[in-house]
């Protein structure tokens, strides 16, 4: 399926560009490298304000090739419209629904997440008076290490103390550095063999739980969704491009 939609897209590219420079005054079909070249007035009122304004090949484009957001539930909105044969503004109950099922194991798959960036701002704040500030490394000494304290005058600046307490915490500075190192590597070494991370696994899970929930719509459009808001919610964006869209609407009914 994507080969096909690619393929179109291939073909419709140069009659695409076609239409777009005659629509262009002569001066702006080309681009210059001068200071004149640049848009009109008409060309920046033409320009696209909102996302449902934009041509379903170039949310194609947005949505697969760099997993743009706001692109895959413009996409997925039109399959709404669609399948249920609705009206554009009518989507927004079945877009909240399909975005409160990928966010309500949120909570489960950021858990990792979360936990290792609470840990990585524990261990950096608390290395440095545990190295340079002698009544904090004092204190891990003597329930920890009970290495032999300072000689009078050997703990007089921050500089000294670390020195002391650098003998019992280079070992495990020093080892948790390079453990990280490794599991960078290991990581870079499993990329380079096609061998898929983590936060990837993760989203593709999200995208086969709601893809299975609603199999009436295109998968590959349901699955390019999903992934897109694996880990963030999707809920207030839908709200306030609700306001967009009926304020829109309003404005051309009146």
């Amino acid at each position: 399926m994507l080969h096909r939609s690619l393929t179109r897209i291939n073909r419709c590219a140069p009659s695409l560009i076609g239409v777009r420079a005659a629509r262009l005054p002569a001066a702006a079909a080309v681009r210059f490298s001068s200071d004149k070249a640049v848009p009109s007035i008409d060309d920046a009122a033409a320009m696209p304000r909102h996302i449902s304004e934009l041509s379903g090949e170039l949310l194609f484009v947005l949505a697969e090739g760099s997993g743009h957001a706001p692109a895959t539930r413009e996409r997925l909105r039109r399959e709404i419209m669609v399948v249920d044969n609705v009206e554009y503004a009518d989507t927004k109950l079945r877009l909240l629904e399909m975005s409160a099922l990928v966010c309500s194991n949120h909570s489960l798959v950021k858990a990792p997440y979360q936990l290792g960036i609470v840990s990585a701002l524990i261990g950096g704040w608390a290395s440095l008076p545990l190295v340079f500030h002698y009544a904090s490394a004092s204190k891990f000494n003597d329930l920890f290490v009970t290495c032999d304290p300072p000689d009078v005058g050997d703990a007089d600046t921050w500089l000294e103390v670390g020195a002391w307490s650098w003998n019992w915490m280079e070992p495990p500075l020093g080892t948790i550095s390079f453990f990280l190192l490794c599991m960078q590597f290991a990581r870079e070494q499993r990329l380079n063999i096609g061998a898929q991370p983590f936060t990837e696994r993760i989203k593709a899970h999200q995208a086969d739980k709601l893809a299975q929930a609603y199999p009436q719509y295109d998968a590959d459009i349901v699955r390019a969704y999903a992934q897109s808001i694996a880990l963030t919610s999707d809920c207030e964006e839908i709200e306030r491009d609700q306001i967009i869209i009926e304020a829109r609407l309003g404005a051309i009914k009146a």
